[in-house]
């Protein structure tokens, strides 16, 4: 089964799992929530992400800024904004490589400058997405009357330790040089190889580190905050107070989107994150269809922003076959 027919039958199962979802909720449920939303909350959360992705952008030009190659922040957008609808309908989010395959080849950045730009800051997010997870299910479980501490924290420790791996794979060569006995095993030399060439510039990365993790918390708040906004469209309400559901939303919009990054058979995560909204909500309150329908503009509002890239996406398959392109996402993934 070669790259394009696995997508398809990805995209298939993930078809499958919201008609399934939808079977259950009844799909005149969620069309009346949608028709009685609030369209200015709708619009403001709508800008909230086009502001995220400005914020990303920016995040990488910082980046590539320390590693020597300068560039403008509408330079980096339109191939970010790219890399994030790719990242829409691919299993894992790989897809959100395009980012670095767009500016690498109409830049002439070498690859390991790139991916040290799009790996390094994503580090810092995913220790945000772990922590929330861990605070996540600690209130579930105490929500339902489980006492389940030691359970996140052992989660929390072995999330941290495979953090803290892939930082020093990264950013502290000697770590890999005491890993040296694996490159001679198959596929690992390539790895190691490109690992070092990452090494000539994760160091100046780290010269900014507390600016990424600025920009970083920046787009956890504003993130947070379009989250807070499509719930309150529709009339969720967790706590019955304003800023005690936007501390949730904060933790719950990280904890959540893990679920689109793990490689599950669906396009980013798609059914099983809905399911998780469902699920989780449901604890807290929330009736099922009004939680499957913020589930469902979450990733609508992605969709829609991310798909004026659409030419810039179009333009590099020209150029490039597309099970090429589909194939250098999978190998940089593993």
């Amino acid at each position: 089964m070669n790259k394009i027919h696995q997508i398809l039958l990805k995209f298939i199962i993930s078809i499958a799992l919201f008609a399934v979802i939808l079977y259950f909720v009844g799909v005149e449920h969620v069309i009346d929530v949608l028709l009685h939303a609030n369209p200015e909350l709708l619009a403001i959360a709508v800008v909230l992400y086009i502001l995220l992705t400005l914020v990303m952008s920016f995040r990488i030009k910082l980046v590539l800024g320390s590693i020597g190659n300068k560039l403008s922040l509408f330079q980096i957008f339109p191939s970010n904004l790219a890399g994030l609808l790719a990242s829409d309908f691919t299993p894992a989010r790989i897809g959100y490589f395009f980012t670095a395959f767009s500016l690498s080849s109409k830049h002439q950045i070498p690859m390991e400058r790139m991916i040290v730009a799009l790996l390094g800051p994503q580090l810092f997010d995913f220790m945000i997405k772990a922590t929330s997870a861990a605070i996540l299910t600690y209130l579930v479980m105490s929500h339902v009357g489980l006492d389940g501490w030691l359970f996140n924290v052992i989660l929390l420790v072995a999330v941290f330790f495979a953090i803290i791996f892939a930082g020093l794979l990264v950013f502290y060569p000697p770590f890999l040089d005491k890993l040296s006995f694996m490159s001679h095993l198959p596929v690992m030399s390539s790895v190691f190889n490109f690992l070092r060439k990452m090494h000539l510039h994760s160091d100046k990365v780290l010269k900014v580190k507390f600016e990424v993790i600025a920009i970083t918390f920046f787009s956890w708040v504003v993130k947070a905050t379009e989250w807070l906004c499509l719930a309150k469209a529709i009339n969720i309400n967790i706590t019955g107070d304003l800023i005690s559901d936007f501390f949730f939303m904060m933790i719950f919009q990280a904890a959540l989107t893990i679920v689109q990054f793990i490689p599950i058979p669906t396009l980013a995560g798609a059914g099983a994150s809905e399911a998780g909204f469902g699920t989780v909500l449901l604890i807290f309150g929330v009736p099922l269809e009004l939680s499957v329908t913020f589930a469902l503009l979450t990733r609508f509002v992605m969709i829609v922003v991310d798909a004026f890239s659409l030419p810039v996406i179009l333009s590099y398959i020209q150029t490039h076959k597309v099970e090429n392109v589909l194939e250098k996402m999978q190998k940089i993934s593993h």
